[in-house]
């Protein structure tokens, strides 16, 4: 059977004051250290937490500053093609008034020709009635012979138009 003697109870003594020992000396400092790398680790999510914001922040900025670039993209190409095509709808709109205006000096040109071929005529059927009355005038002194020379010259005047 179990004694109990003085022994006993010196190691029971001893044991609860290597147990206190051992709990004030290696324990305390151990939780103690636990609790600061606890506070480390808490620390380094927390700071990871700060950064995964920050990086979802910076993303959204980044994803608005794409899609504002990609308007002012739209916008420009938009302008840029408008002004193309008024340019090509002024560039047509001015050419076809430089050929409208071409086409009138033309036009205007080719009836001063005309006018001109007809004043010349005249004015060589004028000549031409003048020399044939110079002839009558000269070699003809009857009547019969006048009007035969006015169907000659009648019939030279028709044959040159």
């Amino acid at each position: 059977m179990l004694r109990l003697d003085i022994n006993f109870l010196f190691t029971i003594i001893n044991l609860l004051i290597l147990f206190a020992l051992m709990y004030i000396f290696l324990l305390k400092p151990v939780r103690k250290i636990i609790e600061l790398r606890q506070e480390e680790v808490d620390k380094g999510f927390k700071e990871a937490d700060e950064a995964k914001m920050t990086a979802h922040k910076l993303e959204g900025e980044y994803k608005q500053s794409v899609e504002k670039i990609q308007e002012e993209k739209r916008i420009v190409l938009q302008e840029a093609s408008k002004k193309a095509d008024e340019d090509y709808h002024r560039i047509i709109n001015d050419a076809n008034e430089k050929a409208k205006q071409i086409k009138e000096d033309a036009r205007l040109e080719g009836e001063n020709q005309k006018r001109q071929i007809l004043l010349k005529a005249d004015k060589e059927i004028a000549d031409m009635v003048v020399s044939a009355t110079a002839k009558v005038i000269a070699g003809y002194s009857s009547k019969e012979d006048s009007g035969e020379l006015y169907n000659k010259f009648l019939d030279k005047a028709g044959e040159k138009q």
